[in-house]
């Protein structure tokens, strides 16, 4: 069978029952209800996969289709869904997903009745957006927001891109687009230039190594459907689409599927939007999205991100880190880990480890790794006895081996497109233990008691 959502929902069940909660009350999603359910979980320090299984509609009726959030909120149930162990859910899997995005399975075309995105079909005024159970999640969000990811296509090569952007409801018919990834930008731009309408396909569920597959760091002109296969570890099953037919192939085995076009010159109010540094994103003005069809399964279950939560983080740290590992390894050879800390929100701070064999490595490492991400603000490089995925052990060594006057590099003027007190500057932090000059040892237990001393018959 293919991978679909409902089959990675019984793994967790199957696996990982504890990992899972749903809520049977009735619940409205416009009311800040799911949200507020979420809130409460995270301010407990519990990451759950969450299906709300009655939500009401945009409409204020009871929409039929249940909602699915936080899957992706613990890097245990990331590492599932690749099909990973989950006690290697750290800097393996990293590693695995930059392995994987090298990869590429040509998608499998399969004919419209063997579609489950084309049990339902909405056409004209019946394709409403407001009949979905659209979430509201903070309390200056500009409206309801369908979070997920959306579908374009180059007019000139025919790749298809795939990026997360929030599409804001805007009545009957109406979307309005926040595009922020520069591969959207690029075929949007064209279409732009053209004065042609922009295709485009909003999927609101899907395996999640659908999504995480779409956050692969592959060039513009690479397939995201064949990458996407990679990550499932088998093709993409691919439909022609209702608005297009054959022209714009969809994911045959998504959830729910809005498709539209983006007109040119047309453009909507999107945003304040609770983003993933926790911030409201500015309001501002963007694309139009005229809906023309709504496809789904008849048991249709949408997914949704808690923005600027641990899901929302892994989502950014995961596919990167592994990539970041093996750049900066490849150009220095000295890197024992990286890490994108939720502290950093999955985006802003990179952590890397490295086995220093001179004054100026530490620099070094941490210079190349800004070059891999445009989102990195704050680079920190450790010794390699400092593990980067305690937070803890970091911010020890910023601490003890930090020297204000020569550690700390900071690069003026350039790009961001987060809002923070850095600006557009960056900054390069060694941590690492200076060489040059006379400096404490870190004490350790002796190994050979550590390997000795089985703690379980000690307590027995």
């Amino acid at each position: 069978m293919p991978k679909d959502l409902k089959e990675f929902l019984e793994k967790v069940k199957s696996e990982t029952p504890e990992g899972c909660v749903e809520i049977t009350r009735a619940i409205d999603p416009q009311q800040y209800e799911v949200t507020a359910i979420l809130e409460h979980l995270t301010l407990k320090k519990r990451f759950p996969l969450v299906k709300f299984t009655n939500p009401k509609n945009l409409r204020g009726e009871d929409a039929g289709i249940p909602i699915v959030s936080n899957v992706f909120a613990e890097r245990e149930r990331c590492a599932l869904a690749l099909d990973w162990p989950r006690d290697q859910c750290e800097l393996p899997l990293s590693l695995e997903y930059a392995r994987l995005e090298r990869e590429k399975i040509t998608p499998q075309v399969i004919a419209r009745n063997e579609a489950p995105v084309k049990e339902v079909i909405l056409r004209g005024s019946q394709a409403d957006p407001s009949l979905l159970p659209g979430v509201r999640h903070y309390e200056m969000d500009l409206s309801p927001v369908f979070t997920m990811v959306l579908v374009m296509k180059d007019p000139d090569t025919g790749i298809y891109d795939i990026s997360f952007a929030k599409t804001f409801y805007k009545g009957s018919l109406r979307l309005g687009v926040a595009i922020h990834t520069p591969h959207l930008e690029r075929i949007l731009d064209k279409y732009e230039k053209r004065g042609q309408p922009a295709p485009v396909v909003n999927v609101l569920g899907h395996h999640p190594a659908f999504y995480l597959g779409s956050l692969a760091l592959t060039s513009y002109d690479s397939d995201d459907y064949a990458s996407i296969g990679s990550f499932l570890r088998e093709p993409l099953r691919l439909v022609e689409s209702e608005t297009w037919g054959n022209n714009f192939m969809v994911p045959a085995d998504a959830e729910i599927l809005i498709e539209g076009e983006i007109i040119p010159g047309a453009r909507e109010i999107v945003d304040p939007f609770g983003e993933v540094t926790k911030h409201y994103q500015a309001q501002c003005i963007r694309q139009a999205m005229n809906v023309t069809c709504i496809t789904r399964r008849n048991d249709a279950i949408m997914q949704d991100i808690f923005s600027g939560h641990e899901g929302h983080w892994n989502l950014g740290a995961i596919p990167k880190e592994g990539s970041v590992f093996n750049a900066v390894q490849n150009r220095l050879g000295n890197v024992t880990a990286v890490h994108m800390p939720h502290s950093g929100v999955g985006r802003l701070a990179c952590y890397i480890a490295i086995d220093k064999k001179r004054e100026g490595d530490g620099k070094l490492a941490g210079l190349s790794a800004l070059l891999e991400s445009w989102t990195f603000q704050v680079v920190v490089v450790v010794d390699k006895d400092v593990d980067v995925f305690n937070e803890k052990e970091v911010i020890w060594s910023l601490l003890t081996m930090v020297d204000p006057k020569r550690d700390i590099t900071v690069i003026n003027n350039v790009h961001t497109v987060f809002t923070t007190a850095l600006g557009h500057n960056k900054i390069v932090i060694d941590a690492t233990k200076p060489l040059d000059k006379a400096f404490p040892e870190r004490f350790k237990v002796p190994e050979s008691a550590m390997q000795k001393i089985k703690l379980e018959e000690w307590l027995s």
